[in-house]
C-alpha cells in the first residue's frame, strides 16, 4: 500500500515537473517573441525631391524616423527603389547615407520608395524592416498642347565624332518653333543647340560637333519651345553617346586566292574614334546572280571562302563589349571574285599563242634586215677596200715606166 502510494506520489511529482518546465520554456519564448516583435522601426521622414536645374538630375533627401532617437547600439540603413523610365525598370540601393542623386525622365511621373533597416543589439542581430514611403510625383508644371510635342526622335553619334539628333515636328502654330537644351557632368548650365537642322523653317535637329561630350556619361537633352514664344510640350531624354555610336564603312576590302584555291577576304577597320576591338563584322554574300545572304557576326577582318564566284560586302557594329547598343555602319562597296569559263581560258590561251608566234615573227624579220644591212655594209667595205688595193698596185707601176 505505501509502495502505492508513493509511485503514485512520485508519478504526481514528475508531472507537476514536467508542467512547471513547459510552462518555464513557454514564458521563455514567449518574452523572446515579444521582445522582437516590439522592436520596430519606422520609415524615414522628410522625403524630398530637389530639381538642380540640369534636365533630369535630382537629388533625393530624407532624415532619419523619429522613433530612433530611443535606439542604439543598432546599424541603420536605407533601401531606395527608384523607377527608370528609360530603361522600364526598377533601381536599387541601399546606403547609410541619407542623400542620393539620380537621373529621372521629367516628362514622367518621379517614382520612389524608400524604407529603414535596422540590425543590432536592440534587435537581437536581427533584422528589422519598416513600411515603405512612397513618392509618385510630376516635378514641372504642365506646358503646351500634347499635339505639340515632338515624336521619333533618334540620335546617331558617328564614328564616336559627331553627334546628330532628329525629330519630327508635331502641330504648330505660326508662332512657335522647336529649341534643343542639353547639360552633360562638367557643364556649369545647360546650354542650347547651336546648328539646328531646318525644314519648312521648323527646327527639326541639331548637329554637334567634334569633342563636345564625353562618353559613359549621361547626356540630358530636353526638346522644348523657344522662350517667348507659344508654348510647346517638352520632351526629355537621356542618352549614354557610346550605346549610339555608328562606325564608318570597312576599309580596302581585297580578295586574295590562295594555293588550295579557297578565296581569303581581307579589310581593314574603319577610321575614327570607335576602337578596332570594340567591332564586330557582319559578311553578306551572293552568287553573280543570286541574292544576299549573311554569315554570323564575327570579330576578325578576314573570312575564308571556298566559293570561287562570289560576291561579298561588310559592315560594322560596336559590340555589346563596349556599348549596350549602336547602330550598324553603311554596307560597303561590293567586292567580287570570278573565275574564267574554259572558252575564256582557251581564248587566253590562244591569244597567248598568236602573241608569241608575232613576237617570234617580228624576232625573224628584225635579225633578217639586220644580217642583210651588215651583209652589205661589209660589201661596201670590201669594195673599197679592193679600189684602195688597186689604185696603190697602179699607182706603183705608172713610177715605175717612168723610169
Amino acid at each position: 500500500m505505501w509502495t502505492q502510494n508513493c509511485i503514485t506520489g512520485c508519478n504526481i511529482q514528475s508531472i507537476s515537473f514536467q508542467w512547471m518546465l513547459i510552462t518555464v520554456i513557454y514564458f521563455t519564448l514567449c518574452v523572446r517573441w515579444s521582445a522582437t516583435v516590439q522592436t520596430y522601426v519606422d520609415p524615414p521622414s522628410h522625403l524630398e525631391i530637389d530639381d538642380l536645374g540640369y534636365l533630369g538630375l535630382l537629388d533625393i533627401s530624407w532624415q532619419p524616423p523619429a522613433s530612433m532617437n530611443n535606439i542604439s547600439q543598432c546599424t541603420v540603413r536605407y533601401e531606395l527603389h527608384h523607377y527608370d523610365s528609360n530603361g522600364k525598370r526598377w533601381k536599387a540601393i541601399r546606403t547609410k547615407q541619407q542623400t542620393y542623386r539620380a537621373a529621372f525622365n521629367l516628362g514622367e511621373n518621379i517614382v520612389i520608395q524608400l524604407r529603414t533597416y535596422l540590425k543590432g543589439k536592440c534587435t537581437e542581430e536581427m533584422e528589422v524592416v519598416s513600411e515603405w514611403v512612397k513618392r509618385n510625383d510630376t516635378l514641372l508644371p504642365v506646358q503646351g498642347t500634347w499635339e505639340s510635342k515632338i515624336t521619333d526622335f533618334q540620335c546617331i553619334n558617328s564614328k564616336f565624332e559627331i553627334l546628330t539628333c532628329k525629330w519630327s515636328a508635331g502641330a504648330l502654330g505660326s508662332n512657335n518653333n522647336y529649341e534643343l537644351q542639353y547639360w552633360q557632368d562638367g557643364m556649369s548650365k545647360k546650354k542650347t543647340c547651336d546648328r539646328y537642322l531646318i525644314s519648312n523653317g521648323i527646327n527639326v535637329g541639331c548637329v554637334f560637333g567634334r569633342d563636345e561630350f564625353q562618353l559613359f556619361s549621361d547626356l540630358f537633352i530636353c526638346v522644348t519651345g523657344i522662350p517667348g514664344m507659344d508654348p510647346i510640350r517638352p520632351s526629355y531624354f537621356i542618352l549614354q553617346l557610346q550605346n549610339l555610336g555608328k562606325p564608318g564603312i570597312p576599309e580596302d576590302l581585297n580578295i586574295n586566292k590562295t594555293l588550295n584555291n579557297e578565296l581569303i577576304l581581307h579589310w581593314k577597320p574603319p577610321k575614327g574614334k570607335i576602337p578596332s576591338h570594340c567591332l564586330i563584322y557582319e559578311i553578306q554574300y551572293k552568287d553573280q546572280e543570286d541574292t544576299w545572304k549573311a554569315l554570323t557576326e564575327q570579330r576578325e577582318n578576314t573570312r575564308t571562302f571556298s566559293k570561287s564566284n562570289i560576291c561579298l560586302r561588310v559592315r560594322g557594329k560596336t559590340d555589346s563589349y563596349c556599348a549596350d547598343g549602336g547602330y550598324w555602319s553603311d554596307w560597303s562597296s561590293d567586292i567580287c571574285h570570278k573565275e574564267p569559263t574554259s572558252r575564256t581560258r582557251d581564248m587566253w590561251q590562244y591569244s597567248i599563242g598568236a602573241v608569241i608566234v608575232m613576237l617570234l615573227c617580228c624576232t625573224c624579220v628584225a635579225a633578217t634586215i639586220e644580217v642583210l644591212r651588215k651583209r652589205r655594209y661589209w660589201a661596201i667595205c670590201f669594195q673599197h677596200k679592193a679600189k684602195e688595193l688597186v689604185y696603190e698596185i697602179d699607182h706603183g707601176s705608172s713610177l715605175k715606166c717612168r723610169y
